[in-house]
């Protein structure tokens, strides 16, 4: 059942989308309590701009990730797009992630980074979660993109668990 869902998942958000003007990778741990708590932003990120041509990939580094691991962690968060294990890594250097959640937007060509970095700054640091999210500068690059504008703010410095290599 698991396989099925990541299978559907991937295949329903291929047939709905647009061809993409751009690519958003998230970086994301299902242990990960700041990984969690991203997940709300990212659904309503992907309701916002999926049908504005920008696709979004969950991508899961861990050694132990598994397609029963990433179909729980998108039932339990009812992630809306396709979720794939990393688990070699090979993704996660070519991109330069480094902790999760970590977002890296990709232009319509798959190489041109356009933003990398957080999504918000909920979160000041490990532990320290901030009680008013002020700056959303994933919502933001994406407004870029779709606007067809450069990316204001092209790189953030992400908060969150530390990607193992």
């Amino acid at each position: 059942m698991p396989l099925l869902y990541l299978l559907l998942s991937y295949l329903s958000a291929l047939v709905a989308a647009p061809a993409p003007r751009a690519t958003v990778y998230v970086f994301l741990a299902d242990t990960c309590p700041i990984s969690q708590a991203a997940t709300l932003p990212l659904r309503e990120l992907h309701g916002q701009y999926a049908a504005q041509g920008i696709r979004f990939v969950g991508v899961f580094p861990a050694a132990d990730a598994t397609p029963g691991a990433l179909a729980a962690f998108g039932k339990t968060y009812q992630i809306p797009f396709p979720l794939q294990a990393d688990a070699g890594h090979r993704l996660t250097k070519k991109l330069h992630a480094r902790v999760t959640p970590e977002a890296v937007v990709l232009a319509a060509d798959g190489k041109t980074t356009l933003y990398q970095g957080r999504l918000n700054d909920a979160y000041a640091g490990l532990g320290q979660h901030r009680p008013v999210t002020r700056h959303h500068e994933l919502a933001d690059a994406l407004a870029d993109v779709v606007a067809s504008r450069p990316v204001a703010v092209p790189r953030t410095e992400p908060v969150g668990c530390f990607i193992e290599y």
